[in-house]
C-alpha cells in the first residue's frame, strides 16, 4: 500500500511539474571521441564512434529558459599511442604495453549532466535552441584493444578515474509534429576538464562531437 501511494505520489508530482512548464525528451545522440594530451610521449590516434543515450528533464523558469538536468549512458574513448613503454594495472595483474603501440579505449560513463537551455518563440512548427552546461560522469567500464598486440577489449578499469568533469554545448532545432511532441536536431560537442586516467604519466582528456538526436514528448 505504501508504495502505490509513493508511486501515485510522484506521477502527481511529475504532471503538476508539467503544468508549470516541464519538457521531459530522450536522446540517441551518435558522436566522434577522443583523447588529447599534454605530454608529448602521448599522441592521439584517432577517434573512435560511440553513442551517448539518455533522459533530459527542461524545467522552464521563464517561457524560453530552462534549467536542466538528466542521465545518460555515454560511451566514448579515442586512439592513443605512448611513446615509451607502459603498464597498466587490472584487476587481475599487469597489462604490458611496448613502446609505440596503438591502443583504441572504450570507456563508458554514467553522466549527470545539468545545464541551462535557451529556446525561440515557435516559428511555423520550428524552434530553435542553445543548450549548455556541465557533465559529472562516473566511470562504469573501462577496457583498451590493440590489432597488433591481438589485445580485445582488456578490462583497464583500474587505470581510468572514477570521476570525470566534462563541460558542453548543443545547438540545433525542434520540430514540433503535434501538441507537445516533437523531434529535436542538432550539433553537440563536449570537452573535458580533468584528466581521465589513473597514472602520473601524462594528462589525458576527453573530447567528443556529434548529433544531438531525440524526441520531446
Amino acid at each position: 500500500m505504501t508504495r502505490i501511494v509513493c508511486i501515485l505520489a510522484f506521477i502527481s508530482m511529475v504532471a503538476n511539474m508539467n503544468a508549470q512548464g516541464l519538457e521531459i525528451s530522450v536522446h540517441a545522440d551518435p558522436q566522434l571521441s577522443w583523447i588529447t594530451s599534454d605530454e608529448s610521449g602521448v599522441n592521439g590516434d584517432g577517434a573512435i564512434l560511440g553513442l551517448n543515450t539518455g533522459l533530459e528533464f527542461d524545467i522552464f523558469f521563464m517561457p524560453h529558459y530552462a534549467f536542466t538536468f538528466g542521465v545518460d549512458l555515454n560511451n566514448q574513448g579515442g586512439k592513443i599511442v605512448y611513446s615509451d613503454s607502459i603498464n597498466f594495472q587490472q584487476t587481475n595483474g599487469t597489462l604490458e604495453i611496448p613502446a609505440g603501440s596503438s591502443l583504441k579505449h572504450n570507456l563508458q560513463y554514467l553522466g549527470v549532466p545539468l545545464g541551462l537551455k535557451l529556446k525561440t518563440a515557435e516559428l511555423g512548427y520550428t524552434t530553435f535552441y542553445v543548450h549548455g552546461g556541465l557533465a559529472p560522469l562516473f566511470n562504469v567500464r573501462a577496457t583498451t584493444s590493440s590489432d597488433p598486440l591481438l589485445l580485445v577489449r582488456e578490462n583497464i578499469k583500474p587505470e581510468v578515474h572514477v570521476f570525470s568533469m566534462n563541460y558542453f554545448i548543443a545547438a540545433g532545432i525542434e520540430y514540433r509534429l503535434a501538441g507537445n511532441t516533437a523531434i529535436i536536431f542538432g550539433f553537440r560537442w563536449s570537452a573535458g576538464f580533468n584528466d581521465v586516467t589513473d597514472n602520473d604519466f601524462a594528462n589525458n582528456n576527453l573530447n567528443s562531437a556529434g548529433l544531438n538526436l531525440g524526441m520531446v514528448f
